[in-house]
């Protein structure tokens, strides 16, 4: 009998064994990550870490509200497919246990592999949506509309995250249910705004920096029944002007593949510069295994089976 060791585990999924995991694999020529300019460094140093590892590779994740977000890095393609379900499964029971509903794991490594990859499916992801990457060029060339009426938006405080989290409840359908935000989705973003319609929080935006003095949306969720257009005018107005008088540029944002002809975005000047796949799963494995125990269909064949019946 083998007695479990939880000290052992503990040791072995700190930062410090990934993040010497990882500088190994970044010394190589080549090496595979489901988006190759990810700051993995950054993620190591999140105080929220989760990961999990082997020996030929990891995947790491930092939670937010319902989703564990995760990369991976390893150094073959047959360790991606020998050990990457092992490793989600372990990473969704630390996540489930802390009340997150979703592992997501975005994917642009385009210009090598830009087809559905089948190894993610066979680890549980669902086929992918696809995403837009959407980039308005210089925030400082553009004049914002003023908001509909009885829209506002605002800059979101810690009094707020009750009611983002109620954002992204409704947003995601009925029986959602998002736990308490990470204690730092304020205090990481360079600016968080938040929408509302008639004094009621209709949709927030989330926003971190980008490389050469860009930014990024980072989280744009808005509630469908309240005013989702007036809403997402008025949040990307707000940060157009907050990013303007920060002197910064471009703006980019990651939207539905539908929303390239959006008319808000239009109404920006955001244009369309690029691709994402969108995988996402079940956090609790046992879901994960009820769903392909569902997918199996038993059956009985009956005929001649080495000349005899």
């Amino acid at each position: 009998m083998v007695i479990p060791d939880p000290t052992r585990y503990r040791q072995d999924v700190t930062p410090g064994l990934i993040r010497d995991l990882h500088q190994t694999l970044a010394s190589r020529p080549l090496v595979y990550r489901n988006q190759p300019d990810v700051d993995i460094d950054a993620m190591l140093d999140h105080p929220d870490l989760l990961a999990a590892q082997c020996d030929d590779g990891f995947a790491a994740g930092t939670p937010w509200g319902r989703h564990l977000r995760v990369a991976y890095e390893f150094d073959s393609l047959n360790a991606i497919r020998n050990h990457l379900t092992r490793l989600l499964t372990e990473l969704g029971e630390l996540a489930h246990a802390r009340g997150a509903r979703l592992i997501t794991m975005d994917y642009n490594d385009f210009p090598h592999r830009h087809w559905v990859d089948p190894m993610l499916i066979g680890a549980g992801f669902a086929p992918p949506s696809e995403v837009g990457v959407m980039r308005l060029r210089d925030v400082r060339d553009v004049s914002p509309p003023e908001p509909a009426a009885g829209m506002s938006a605002r800059p979101a405080t810690a009094e707020d995250a009750e009611a983002i989290a109620g954002i992204e409840e409704r947003a995601a359908g009925e029986g959602a249910h998002a736990p308490p935000l990470d204690g730092r989705f304020l205090e990481d973003a360079s600016w968080v705004g938040i929408a509302e319609a008639d004094g009621e929080p209709a949709g927030f935006l989330r926003i971190i920096d980008a490389a050469k003095r860009g930014i990024m949306a980072d989280e744009l969720v808005v509630d469908q029944d309240r005013r989702p257009n007036d809403a997402a005018a008025a949040l990307l107005g707000a940060a157009v002007r907050w990013g303007a008088e920060r002197n910064n540029r471009a703006l980019t944002l990651r939207a539905d593949g539908s929303a390239v002809s959006n008319p808000v975005l239009r109404q920006f000047g955001f244009r369309h510069v690029g691709n994402e796949l969108l995988y996402q799963r079940p956090a609790d494995p046992d879901e994960v295994a009820s769903r392909r125990a569902s997918e199996i269909t038993a059956y009985v064949k009956v005929g001649k089976i080495f000349g005899q019946f």
